[in-house]
């Protein structure tokens, strides 16, 4: 009984204690309701609205020219933002309602969002609404004017690019998760340190929008001159236009420094617009499924210069030489006899020109880019001086140049051990091994400057938000590879080549150019895949600019007919005019002047017509075409008699094993495409063009006339003003080993 009476005493006591808490805590719930409710509710909305803290992007680094052209800049953009609160307050009275009102009809107007999603967004929860992202500053006045309430105006940045489609590959972009060129190499430098954008909220003012400062990314001051750019992708545009490559490509450097001035492609796309391809329509475009797509948008975006390798052909030979008379295996006083081919090991391996050059020195084996010479070079060499060659130059190996994705080459290269006779004969003029356009310019650039490898730049700054130097880059040596002397007789060959060589279509008049020409099958050589491509250098005996210009794998590639020429030689006449070169030599007074240019007329019996055509023309001679097929069996004046330029030379040809044709491409230049088309016609082809405009004249065919072929053929015209360029180059013969020209 009395342990009961305990219990029960108890829980009466602790009943009490807790009726007691309760009254206590429910009184200070009544004190803070009644006395200090209204701020209590003013500062949990605040929480509530202070939620909304966002970072502010820094302006991102600016990316100029050489001479401060803006390439790629960030401008300042407004996040508008919807205080849904703030505007329900506002509807509480009647006043309110009119700025209510007038707020959402000027979102509506400005912003062209329905009226109804606005009405929707006002009802929300959340004290804010995301409207539009990234408005432009008109905008964010445009909706100030209005005298809108509740509306936050967020900073934020954008980036734009005034050059549109100049040095997209090199300038490149940040999308997402994907990015490409300096916007990725500099990506840090440029990147800046963000801020902060939140809001508060004021008893009185609803919403408050407050931020901290970003601090902008540093700029990045290229060795790119636009002006020049503009002129290469010029050149790249036209080039593809003539021949619709699978590339084409324009590089100019500076040979002492290792600055590259320009660096072109085409295909390219609009920096502004990464995602829409240029060139072709949208019905072609929404036809590709999406892997098609995108492996066309990556082709695009991707830097040809330093990302794509192939054989580069006889612009290698210039390398080889200088390598071969530096260790002195090989004088300048050395000579050379080319009957057209070569044996090595079990093969006969063939000159362009397979009647041959004759007795050549070593000047004329560059300047007539001659294979054999080269390949009695190479055997002189041996292997590992080759070997040493390709490594000491840089060929297949990483420029270092300060752009993302350049490829090492390296794999696609024989190791020492691995170069057989019929390797080295190749690889001495520039086939059975890969390199990139930057590397082949590299190297280039090594000959011609007294024998420097220099590391390749496109930034020559990085400046803070005062313009500071954070970093500056300067020219840097990588090794030296040959003497001034061997530098300064291989610039004289190079000179020679466009002087009276292969390379003289590209010849300026009054101006020393040097260069060399390339052409090269690649991979299978049954396939008739080829890459063209022109490297030339001027002033020539202070040589301040060094262009390689390349077409890689031209569609309409026929024994020859495509050439780098015209396209360098735009390029370089643009350069001299825009930097105010002046002459170097007296320009000749060809009115007035009787002394006239001879030429030794080489044998061509024996050769394909294709071949002859084209070395006819480097030669400056006429030519009539005497028969019905593509063998060459005689011509009169015959092989070795001298005459003057412009001369006549008349080819006999009969077909040949297993030729079929019966129809020759007649004689259709300067003729209008009305009168050319009735003329092929009648000679039983069909006549095709791709120029849009009909206008003009015919400036070549593809066949070129005096070509026979099977009945219906098709010829394609090409129209112009004026006569085109041919090149000085000749086709490969495919039955042969690799050859380059």
């Amino acid at each position: 009984m009395i342990k009961m009476r305990r219990i029960k005493a108890r829980l009466a006591f602790i009943l009490f204690v807790l009726a007691a808490v309760f009254t206590v805590l429910g009184g200070r719930v009544f004190y803070l309701k009644t006395v200090h409710g209204s701020q209590y509710e003013t500062e949990s909305r605040t929480q509530q609205i202070s939620r909304y803290d966002e970072m502010i992007s820094p302006n991102r680094g600016t990316i100029v020219d050489r001479n401060n052209q803006p390439l790629a800049l960030s401008t300042t953009v407004y996040n508008i933002v919807m205080d849904s609160r703030v505007l329900q307050e506002l509807g509480k009275t009647e006043s309110g309602k009119k700025t209510q009102e007038t707020t959402l009809a000027a979102l509506s107007s400005v912003l062209n969002i329905d009226r109804s999603t606005l009405d929707e967004y006002l009802q929300l929860d959340t004290s804010w609404k995301v409207l539009a992202k990234k408005q432009p500053k008109e905008v964010k006045e445009q909706l100030e004017s209005s005298g809108v309430k509740g509306v936050v105006f967020q900073k934020d940045t954008q980036r734009k690019y005034p050059s549109g489609v100049m040095a997209s590959q090199v300038i490149g972009f940040i999308r997402g998760d994907t990015s490409m060129g300096l916007e990725k190499e500099y990506n840090t430098e440029m990147s800046g340190v963000p801020g902060r954008s939140f809001i508060t909220y004021d008893g009185t003012e609803g919403a408050v929008n407050q931020e901290i400062p970003a601090q902008d990314g540093d700029t990045i001051v290229t060795t790119i001159d636009y002006q020049i750019q503009q002129f290469a992708q010029e050149a790249a545009n036209q080039s593809m236009a003539d021949y619709n490559a699978e590339y084409t490509a324009a590089l100019v450097m500076n040979p002492n420094t290792g600055e590259i001035v320009a660096m072109a492609q085409t295909p390219t796309f609009d920096l502004n617009n990464p995602a829409k391809p240029i060139g072709i329509d949208d019905a072609t475009w929404n036809a590709m499924d999406e892997k098609t797509q995108y492996e066309y948008l990556n082709k695009t975006w991707k830097n040809f210069s330093i990302s794509d390798t192939y054989e580069p052909g006889s612009i290698f030979k210039p390398v080889v030489v200088a390598a071969a008379l530096e260790q002195g295996i090989i004088s300048p006083n050395s000579t050379y006899y080319c009957g057209g081919k070569k044996k090595v090991a079990d093969r006969e391996i063939a000159c362009h020109l397979r009647s041959g050059h004759g007795q050549e020195t070593l000047e004329d084996v560059i300047a007539n880019s001659c294979n054999v010479g080269m390949m009695d070079i190479a055997e002189k060499m041996g292997a590992s001086a080759m070997y040493n060659c390709q490594k000491d130059f840089g060929i297949g190996s990483l420029t270092g140049v300060d752009l993302p994705g350049e490829t090492d080459a390296s794999a696609l290269m024989y190791s020492e051990d691995k170069i057989r006779s019929t390797e080295l004969a190749t690889m001495s003029f520039g086939q059975s091994f890969n390199t990139t356009t930057l590397q082949a310019a590299t190297a280039l650039c090594a000959v011609i400057n007294g024998g420097n490898i220099l590391k390749p730049y496109v930034v020559s700054r990085v400046l803070d938000e005062n313009g500071a130097i954070v970093k500056e880059a300067k020219p840097e040596i990588i090794r030296k590879v040959i003497s001034k002397e061997t530098s300064d007789a291989v610039r004289k060959y190079m000179i020679a080549t466009v002087d009276h060589g292969t390379g003289k279509k590209a010849k300026i008049e009054g101006y020393t150019i040097g260069g060399k020409t390339g052409t090269a099958q690649q991979g299978n050589r049954d396939k008739g895949i080829y890459t063209v491509s022109y490297a030339a250098f001027f002033p020539a005996d202070n040589p301040q600019y060094l262009v390689l210009t390349v077409i890689h794998h031209p569609e309409s590639y026929a024994d020859g007919v495509t050439t780098a020429a015209p396209m360098i030689k735009g390029l370089m006449e643009k350069i001299i005019k825009y930097k105010n070169i002046e002459p170097d030599t007296t320009v000749s007074n060809t009115s007035s002047s009787n002394e006239k240019k001879t030429v030794d007329v080489p044998d061509y019996t024996g050769n394909s017509l294709f071949d002859v055509l084209y070395d006819l023309d480097a030669h400056n001679l006429q030519y009539e075409i005497v028969g019905s097929g593509n063998s060459v069996v005689n011509q009169m004046p015959h092989g070795g008699t001298t005459v003057d330029e412009g001369s006549k030379v008349l080819i006999y040809v009969e077909k040949g094993e297993g030729e079929t044709g019966n129809k020759v491409v007649p004689d259709v230049t300067g003729k209008t495409y009305s009168e050319a088309v009735k003329e092929i016609t009648a000679a039983g082809l069909s006549a095709v063009t791709e120029n849009e405009d009909e206008s003009g004249v015919v400036v070549k065919t593809d066949p070129a006339h005096g070509i026979t072929v099977d009945e219906g053929s098709e010829v394609k015209i090409y129209l112009g003003d004026k006569q085109d360029e041919t090149t000085d180059e000749s086709k490969t013969d495919n039955t042969q080993e690799n050859q380059s020209q």
